[in-house]
């Protein structure tokens, strides 16, 4: 009875010990961005945490951590003397916190953008904004959702390979010349994020995601984006073009193996 009773000492002994210290504290979102994303991304760079410039809707919990909806919504217009150069997408405690990078030029309707994230686990996600006079401005948003870059493979891989890269490049709602034009540029592309695990091969497929997107409208620069494994399978981006907007749009993207695709739309 002696090694059993001194067993049962020493564990409560030890949970005493835990419940006078309290439990080991969980890694702070906070102190990644501060440790180690701020400084290896935006070292030395002031940023100010308002939403002066852009402001950042995302649900407190995510019913699905592989397709999470985020926007940026631009609190700012688009100007030729002062406007939002580029828009990058953080997500702390993911495997890749940089989801993606997005440049805009002064023919952006707005920098406001919406797309569908991979979040890992409870964590901040932040949007920093750049505007053309340097200046950094970040907008966070705090969101429960857990799996999200690892969630099992659930689709036809032949059928999703036979389908890759195929794009709908669309107007969202109605036409007014006085506001800004809301476009919709969907691509058909598994995003593999090099972490899901697909049951019907009992393996795990490699990381092959979007990597490059550029959209131009008549030749003239309106979205270039860089993106990563944090997006969402079949991307879908929503952006803005200028208010009027007509001639060719025309979008191209390429992913992580090199393949290139476009598309072409007649304003």
């Amino acid at each position: 009875m002696l090694a059993p009773l001194l067993f049962i000492f020493l564990l409560s002994a030890a949970h005493n010990a835990l419940a006078a210290d309290g439990p080991a504290p969980a890694r702070s979102p906070v102190d990644v961005w501060e440790s180690l994303i701020r400084p290896h991304h935006f070292k030395d760079v002031a940023i100010s945490e308002d939403e002066q410039v852009v402001k950042l809707i995302a649900p407190y919990r995510a019913e699905d951590a592989a397709f999470t909806p985020i926007r940026v919504q631009a609190m700012v217009p688009q100007t030729a003397a002062r406007y939002i150069a580029a828009i990058h997408l953080i997500v702390d405690d993911n495997p890749e916190p940089l989801a993606g990078s997005f440049h805009f030029t002064p023919a952006s309707g707005s920098a406001d953008l919406a797309l569908r994230l991979r979040i890992d686990k409870y964590t901040h996600v932040r949007a920093i904004a750049v505007m053309n006079t340097g200046e950094h401005h970040m907008a966070k948003r705090f969101v429960k959702a857990q799996g999200g870059c690892a969630i099992p493979v659930n689709i036809d891989y032949k059928a999703a390979m036979a389908d890759l890269g195929r794009m709908q490049l669309r107007t969202v709602g109605k036409r007014d010349p006085a506001q800004a034009l809301a476009t919709q540029l969907a691509v058909h592309h598994p995003n593999f994020s090099g972490m899901q695990m697909d049951y019907k091969i009992y393996a795990v497929r490699p990381a092959h995601y979007v990597k490059h997107i550029d959209v131009f409208l008549d030749d003239q620069p309106v979205l270039r984006a860089e993106t990563g494994i944090a997006i969402s399978t079949d991307p879908s981006f929503r952006f803005f073009l200028r208010p009027g907007a007509s001639g060719v749009l025309r979008a191209e993207i390429a992913d992580s193996k090199g393949n290139t695709w476009s598309e072409k739309l007649e304003l």
